[in-house]
């Protein structure tokens, strides 16, 4: 891994989101890699549907195909699509497009960025953690993983949703 994994790179960045409802969009390009990011309009394109009525801006941060983290024999680890913040909110998301089988991958990918960002960075700053795998085949999920949930909470101290809609109170 290299020395340190930089979650805040400027290039991968959009800093003070003020619009009350957003979308993360992942194109689906896996030769171009192209990273996720925000739209304000193509609403079906969104993979993720984001509500801020708190009134304070957000950080939107692309982390899969731009911010590096390496394993160690130098391959590209897994990464989740994004990440959200301001000086009260932390939320990682993942963004899938599969019928089945969705889930499990998705929440690896989400426990692989969250161990990489503690690494590096302290999240007890942070009121509320949250972790995210949405899926625009499933905007709500059937299944409760309540199991699951409460494990990952248990493991990271943050709280797993799988659902598209993202709220900030």
């Amino acid at each position: 891994m290299e020395d340190v994994v930089d979650f805040f790179i400027p290039k991968c960045q959009m800093l003070g989101i003020t619009a009350e409802m957003f979308g993360i969009c992942d194109d689906d390009d896996k030769a171009e890699k192209t990273p996720a990011y925000v739209s304000l309009e193509n609403e079906e394109k969104w993979g993720a549907i984001i509500k801020n009525h708190s009134g304070k801006p957000l950080n939107f941060t692309a982390v899969d195909n731009c911010v590096v983290v390496r394993r160690d024999n130098d391959d590209m680890e897994n990464r989740c699509d994004a990440m959200l913040s301001n000086a009260d909110n932390l939320v990682f998301v993942e963004l899938k497009n599969e019928r089945q089988k969705w889930f499990p991958h998705a929440v690896e990918q989400l426990q692989k960025t969250i161990d990489v960002f503690k690494q590096y960075n302290d999240v007890s700053m942070y009121k509320r953690k949250r972790a995210y795998a949405c899926n625009v085949r499933h905007p709500n999920f059937a299944y409760s993983n309540k199991e699951l949930k409460q494990k990952f909470y248990q493991t990271n101290d943050f709280r797993l949703y799988d659902e598209m809609t993202i709220e900030f109170r």
